[in-house]
């Protein structure tokens, strides 16, 4: 009897197992970072909404006292105005930075105008608030330039923090 003995030559072709499973081990970290990211950027992007608004309440208590010592109005008077020029340039770059582009060159002009001018309107009238009680000409200058930072910041967090979260969204 015969015996026949079947040598196996190594074949040319590699295997694919060890490079798959190590673009495997690759793919799921890229994965797991890209998430991690993304919860940084929601967390920051949450932060950034907690400081604007904490701005908001200061300005809109500045912007109705202004209100009512410029115009000798009732304090719900001054704050519903207060509510309406703050708020409302909030809200108007919140919807500029969510609706499409046809829809904002439509409405684009009218709202960097609005926006524009009430963020000059809470920029005085939260100075003003702040003057009223100041005595030299340096603490009235202070008072100015804190007066107008408030709005300035408060824009520009609801602006930054806004397109933060719209992206983490888009791409989550």
């Amino acid at each position: 009897m015969a015996s026949s003995t079947v040598i196996r030559l190594p074949s040319k072709e590699k295997s694919t197992a060890p490079r798959q499973i190590r673009n495997a081990k690759h793919s799921t970290l890229r994965n797991v970072k890209a998430v991690r990211a993304l919860r940084r950027q929601a967390a920051t992007a949450i932060g950034i909404g907690f400081v604007a608004a904490t701005l908001v309440i200061l300005s809109l208590s500045h912007l109705a006292h202004g209100i009512e010592v410029i115009t000798g109005c009732q304090s719900w008077e001054g704050w519903a105005l207060a509510v309406g020029i703050d708020c409302g340039y909030v809200s108007l770059e919140l919807s500029q930075l969510a609706i499409g582009e046809k829809l904002r060159r439509q409405v684009g002009r009218i709202t960097r105008i609005t926006i524009a001018s009430t963020l000059i309107g809470s920029c005085a009238a939260n100075a003003f608030a702040f003057c009223a009680a100041t005595a030299s000409l340096p603490m009235m200058a202070a008072a100015i330039m804190l007066g107008v930072a408030i709005p300035g910041m408060v824009f520009a967090l609801t602006k930054v923090g806004a397109a933060l979260w719209i992206d983490t969204h888009a791409r989550g």
